[in-house]
Order: C-alpha cells, then sequence, then structure tokens
C-alpha cells in the first residue's frame, strides 16, 4: 500500500485528471512566487522585460518552484512516515481487534466456502469445544479477505495524496514568506503553515496506520461482501446456454 503519492502523466487522452496533475504545482509555485514579486515588485520591473516576458518569467519560475517544493514535501513526508513508523510500531503494533467476529460461525462457513478446503483450515477432531482452534489462522484469514473484498476501493486516493502534498508546499512556502517584512508579525500566517505542514507530513502514515489498526467494514458487510464474491465466481463459472 502507497504510503507517498504517484503522478501518471500520459499525454494520451485528455482527461481532467491529467490536467489536475500537471497543473498542481502552480499552487505552491505561485505563492512562493507571487509573495516575492509582491514583496520585491521593484526587481521584477528591474529585469527590463515586457510585459508579457516578465509573465511569461513569473509562471515558468513559478511552476519550476512548484516542482522543488513538492519534492521537498514528499521527502519531509517519507523521513516522517519512517520515524513514526520506527516509533509507533513498537508501542501500538497494528494488530486488529477482529478476533471475535473471525470467530463467527456464519463468517466461517461463508469463508470456507470462498476458499475451498486446500485453502481453509483442517477441522477441528470431533471431541474439540466449538470455536476452540485454529484461532489464529482464521484471524488470518479475516484480514486476507478483508483486503481481498476491498483491493480496488484504496484507503485514501492517489489524487487526495497528491493534492495534501502539494498543500504542504504551498504550506513551506508561506512559511519561507512569513519571515519577509511585509508579512512579518502575522501570526495567523505562521498557525495555517504549520498546520498545513503537519497535516501533509502525517496524512499518508495516519490513514495507513489506521487502516493496519482497525477494519474498514463491519463483520456483517464483510460477510455478505464475501457471499457476493461466490455469487458471481458461480455466475462466471456457469456456461452459457446456447
Amino acid at each position: 500500500m502507497s504510503l507517498l503519492p504517484e503522478i501518471h502523466v500520459d499525454f494520451g487522452q485528455l482527461t481532467f485528471e491529467r490536467i489536475y496533475q500537471v497543473l498542481l504545482p502552480l499552487i505552491p509555485g505561485g505563492t512562493l512566487v507571487g509573495g516575492l514579486v509582491l514583496t520585491y515588485p521593484q526587481r521584477v520591473h528591474d529585469l527590463g522585460l515586457g510585459r508579457y516576458s516578465r509573465v511569461a518569467v513569473i509562471v515558468c519560475s513559478a511552476y519550476i518552484a512548484g516542482v522543488i517544493l513538492y519534492g521537498f514535501s514528499v521527502t519531509v513526508t517519507g523521513n516522517c512516515t519512517i520515524l513514526f513508523a520506527t516509533l509507533l510500531s513498537k508501542r501500538s503494533p497494528p494488530l486488529r481487534p477482529n478476533l471475535v467476529p473471525s470467530q463467527s460461525w456464519v463468517w466461517r462457513c461463508v469463508a470456507g466456502e470462498f476458499l475451498g478446503q486446500s485453502l481453509s483450515p483442517p477441522p477441528l477432531p470431533a471431541s474439540a469445544l466449538p470455536l476452540s482452534g485454529n484461532d489464529v489462522q482464521w484471524q488470518d484469514l479475516y484480514n486476507v479477505l478483508q483486503d481481498y473484498v476491498l483491493r480496488v476501493v484504496p484507503v485514501v486516493s492517489n489524487e487526495i495524496y497528491l493534492l495534501v502534498t502539494h498543500l504542504q508546499g504551498t504550506a513551506w512556502a508561506l512559511f519561507y514568506l512569513y519571515w519577509k517584512p511585509p508579512l512579518r508579525g502575522h501570526w495567523s500566517l505562521m498557525v495555517m503553515s504549520i498546520s498545513l505542514i503537519f497535516l501533509g507530513a502525517t496524512m499518508p502514515f495516519g490513514t495507513n496506520f489506521w487502516y493496519w489498526k482497525y477494519d474498514r467494514l463491519t463483520p456483517w458487510d464483510f460477510t455478505a461482501r464475501l457471499i457476493n464474491e461466490i455469487k458471481m465466481r458461480e455466475k462466471s463459472n456457469t456456461p452459457a446456454a446456447h
């Protein structure tokens, strides 16, 4: 499961998603370059360029700055992820509290039907008490099959990760601009910057840590989805009538 956003650029079919991904660096870059232009307007005029040339230079500079801020934000997020994973994995190991749902006789029947005899845990001796054995194996299967039925549903979409990372880049730009004379002393800007940086740096690990710790489905919803998988498989294996 990816902890960092991915950029997929395909210049084939033009879609909103691709335009959105390509233009996102203009948010942090435009914030940084625009703030510097407002802070030092005379330096822009000293370039000796025409109006359209200045606009082109500003836009290109904003895009390059946005890509750099995005890369910096990814680096910060990656380091925070490694740090949190090292610290929290020891104090709070990712063990889902789903032993009781995995002991449900109904769920085990449905899961056994889906898995078949070869993948299901071996049956208990006739003298064993009901639900007294194979609990660890069934709990592992509970987690594995839950991921299987949710295989096409990401914990958080890549577009959200991408947007939050660029917002973190925007926050770094605002953090830098805060120390410039026109914005110095605006404490609300600093609070907003720190909040966005913290959100962007911790969101990928936080969302995945929540996924590792807790089920995404209730036991009833999970069982129903597993029954649907069985029905869909039976339907696909049924030969078509001629």
